[in-house]
């Protein structure tokens, strides 16, 4: 028989304010709390996070609001990371650096920079004029890849098919080979 709850108890709010704390602490994720409180208290995830959450709300805690970023700010970031492009860094690092460590950020930053580069091109394209006109040399990031290998990265360079029929002969030679007891 399914058992109903009425209310939360004082234990079960500690339970759960104290597995958020843990979760945080060990870098782990809210919803692995939520289950794990869940799973302690006999509740769904579900309503474990709706307590939580109306926990921080009678408490005056609630995070902040998500705060879009501004133009300008928008702006800034194209620049930053036009600027350390320039100097051979990735978007990753980067953002990273903007973000001082700070990993939930850094992917704000790199999210934002990714979503500016494929919604507003002519953005984009206007700050690394501005940045050209001052004599800053900046890459153009539309630009067709010039065919460099960027180190850690494979080229996506496709086998020909002879190539792929001679390895798989080679394979399948190799596995009659050694399913006749030859050894190799």
């Amino acid at each position: 028989m399914k058992q109903t709850h009425f209310g939360w108890s004082k234990a079960e709010d500690q339970l759960l304010l104290q597995a958020v704390r843990n979760a945080r602490e060990n870098g782990a994720s809210l919803q692995n709390a939520f289950a794990a409180v869940a799973e302690k208290t006999n509740r769904k995830p579900n309503s474990v996070r709706n307590r939580y959450y109306a926990v921080l709300k009678s408490t005056g805690t609630l995070p902040p609001p998500f705060v879009p970023f501004t133009e300008s700010e928008s702006d800034e970031l194209i620049r930053s990371v036009l600027l350390a492009k320039s100097k051979g860094e990735s978007v990753r690092s980067c953002t990273l650096s903007l973000a001082e460590g700070d990993m939930r950020r850094m992917l704000r930053y790199q999210n934002k920079y990714r979503a500016l580069l494929r919604s507003a091109p002519e953005r984009v394209n206007a700050i690394r004029k501005d940045l050209l006109d001052k004599g800053i040399q900046v890459p153009d990031v539309y630009a067709a890849h010039n065919g460099t290998v960027r180190a850690g990265r494979p080229t996506k360079a496709a086998l020909p098919i002879a190539a792929i029929r001679k390895l798989l002969d080679a394979l399948y030679e190799d596995i009659v080979a050694l399913s006749n007891g030859a050894a190799s």
